[in-house]
């Protein structure tokens, strides 16, 4: 049955071809960049997801043409080994915006939010990206949108793109490669051959993305896997393979060949001088501070200093090394700190609570939908498809299981939870939100009416103080840029929808353990 053979009967059937309708899906894009667009114009610089640590870093590379780095430049301690960090190409990409926008104007305000809306279009970006990426699993154009509905009115969304942050760029470029990648398994199967075009755009992808942040490795590691297995299964042997790269290089005209095979070897040698070198003199991808400066240097660096002075009192404060209280913490940390709000260095990281509708909505919601999703698992796999669903679960499980170890890692070392953040979540957030959505509506079955009271239970949640309201209602005028307009503009929205929020006289909501 054809788009034009569908006429909706009842109320259900309305919602359900609005919520899949293009234009539910531009309001979405809308009402996030108006969220973090908001945000941008009214947090003070430095906002706290390392805003000065990310500018001081630009600002290095500004005065430098070259990625690269013949020695520690000088006066760069406070952002730690910049030399061999291999996250780094977002602040050497935003050197150019920024070396533009001081030539405008010496305004530091100017400078900053020039950035920052930059960084908002990048994570704008991925939004796109990630529905082509969702819609590949079978799942509904209705229920793609609406998680990706609900994954922007996580406070931490929009609170995160409105800052300069190398996550911003993360996150188109991770829907990017996994969509080249779903892409490519696609091809192989449905035509059995290679499109070569298409895997040095996945190699190009993949190698600049683990540039950006170090934390796309482990998505990098599963994304070879799937495309490995994925052309194991259509060539057996290697020879068959090489055969039909080499007949797929033939297909490309010469100029498009050179091009690509130019940005491949590009990407490879950019990748092999941060972790190649760092892995052979290191020992390891992404050296310790440490390792590579003094600690007298690394002091300066303020995250190194935190871990490093942890460390040598570990012993004298005792605790426990057990990872059951590691990950009691861990989880409330994530949580706690996906629905938080909080200002920057300005405030000393002053830090407000949850509120109770979105918090413990999203609680309550993504444990019954995980519930569901278990249940209804074989049903799920064998309704869509099950192989995109499988890598979808399995970059999720392996990115998440890697965090946590990271993080338990640093736990053992210091003695204490440090750097939980829920933001290193957003990455794949929306796969498993869509897993989410489809246990639900597999294990429902027919029950169209309790499908849609779930689902408006769910938004009303995330609305009623969720998005960008949890950092206007939260935050108060020593959070803001010194401008009258902008410190009004909060405090009437404060006023209006203050009042008929659930935990707006609570701020320190859920901070017991913080």
């Amino acid at each position: 049955m054809t788009k034009k053979n569908i006429h909706p009967t009842g109320k259900v059937d309305r919602i359900v071809t609005f919520l899949g309708s293009r234009k539910f899906f531009i309001g979405i894009m809308v009402v996030f960049l108006l969220e973090a667009a908001w945000i941008a114009l009214s947090g003070r610089y430095p906002m706290a997801f390392d805003e000065d640590f990310h500018l001081g870093i630009i600002r290095l590379y500004a005065h430098h043409i070259s990625p690269f780095w013949n020695s520690h430049p000088a006066g760069s301690e406070a952002y730690g080994a910049v030399t061999r960090d291999p996250s780094y190409l977002y602040q050497y990409l935003m050197s150019f915006p920024y070396r533009l926008i001081t030539a405008i104007t010496s305004s530091q305000a100017a400078q900053v939010l020039f950035l920052r809306f930059i960084s908002i279009g990048m994570f704008a970006a991925s939004l796109p990206l990630y529905r082509r990426l969702l819609l590949k699993s079978g799942a509904s154009r209705a229920l793609v949108q609406l998680s990706l509905g609900i994954f922007i009115l996580i406070p931490i969304v929009p609170l995160l793109a409105a800052q300069i942050n190398y996550d911003n760029l993360l996150m188109p470029l991770t829907a990017l490669s996994l969509l080249l990648s779903v892409n490519f398994v696609e091809e192989l199967e449905r035509y059995k051959r290679i499109d070569v075009k298409l895997l040095f755009l996945l190699a190009i992808t993949g190698l600049l993305t683990s540039l950006v942040k170090y934390a796309f490795l482990p998505i990098l590691l599963v994304e070879f896997v799937y495309v490995a297995v994925a052309a194991r299964r259509a060539y057996p042997s290697a020879k068959k393979f090489w055969l039909s790269v080499g007949f797929g290089l033939t297909l490309m005209t010469r100029r498009i060949r050179t091009v690509l095979m130019v940005l491949v070897l590009l990407s490879a040698t950019l990748f092999v001088q941060r972790y190649g070198v760092n892995i052979v003199r290191y020992h390891t991808p992404v050296p310790d501070c440490g390792a590579v400066l003094t600690v007298q240097q690394c002091s300066a660096y303020p995250p190194w200093n935190r871990d490093y002075s942890l460390a040598q009192t570990k012993a004298d404060r005792g605790g426990t090394d057990s990872p059951l209280v590691f990950s009691a913490d861990w989880f409330y940390g994530m949580w706690m700190r996906s629905f938080f709000a909080v200002d920057g260095p300005n405030t000393n990281f002053q830090t407000r609570g949850p509120f109770i509708l979105p918090g413990i909505g999203a609680i309550v919601f993504a444990s019954a939908g995980a519930v569901m999703a278990a249940v209804s698992l074989k049903r799920m796999f064998k309704r869509y498809d099950g192989q995109i669903l499988g890598l979808f679960v399995a970059v999720t499980g392996v990115y998440v299981l890697l965090l946590w170890a990271d993080e338990y890692h640093s736990f053992l070392r210091t003695g204490q939870a440090v750097a939980i953040n829920g933001r290193y979540l957003l990455p794949v957030l929306p796969l498993l939100l869509t897993v989410l959505a489809l246990g639900v509506h597999v294990f429902l079955r027919a029950r169209d009416g309790l499908k849609l009271a779930f689902a408006t239970a769910a938004v009303v949640c995330m609305l009623w103080g969720g998005g960008a309201l949890t950092y206007i209602l939260r935050s108060n005028n020593a959070w803001y840029w010194p401008n009258r307009t902008v410190q009004n503009a909060n405090h009437a929205v404060r006023q209006v929808l203050g009042p008929v929020t659930p935990g707006y006289r609570s701020p320190g909501e859920f901070m017991g353990r913080n």
